[in-house]
């Protein structure tokens, strides 16, 4: 009997890149769905459980800090790895004391996103 693929969340406004990731994941056995609006993440979660939520800090609309906060009412034990082209100190901390699993810094390669994912989800299994 295999053993169930593990879900991924991507959220980016971007939608290059959340093709990009979809497709990234999905080569190395990943089930995984995109969402290019924070609002449009929120309503996947409130519809399916995910095991991994990998979400870029600045979208219109709401921001990654927001879309966390409302996942984390909704699935509290999901991980979430932030994605951000703007690492200042002051948001590297917030999302350290928030409660982020991880950090993807753009522009991130293939590789990056494969190890970042593969790390948390070990980490949660």
């Amino acid at each position: 009997m295999s053993q169930p693929r593990q879900r991924v969340l991507i959220v980016d406004d971007a939608g290059p890149v959340v093709v990009l990731c979809v497709n990234v994941l999905q080569t190395f056995g990943y089930s995984v769905k995109g969402a290019n609006r924070g609002e449009a993440a929120l309503d996947l979660l409130r519809r399916e459980t995910f095991d991994l939520m990998v979400l870029d800090y600045k979208m219109p609309g709401l921001s990654g800090f927001e879309v966390f906060e409302e996942a984390r009412a909704l699935h509290p034990d999901m991980p979430v790895v932030l994605v951000t082209g703007h690492a200042t100190p002051e948001i590297m901390a917030e999302a350290d004391q928030r409660g982020f699993q991880g950090v993807l810094l753009k522009p991130f390669t293939s590789e990056e996103l494969r190890a970042t994912v593969d790390k948390v989800l070990a980490r949660r299994g």
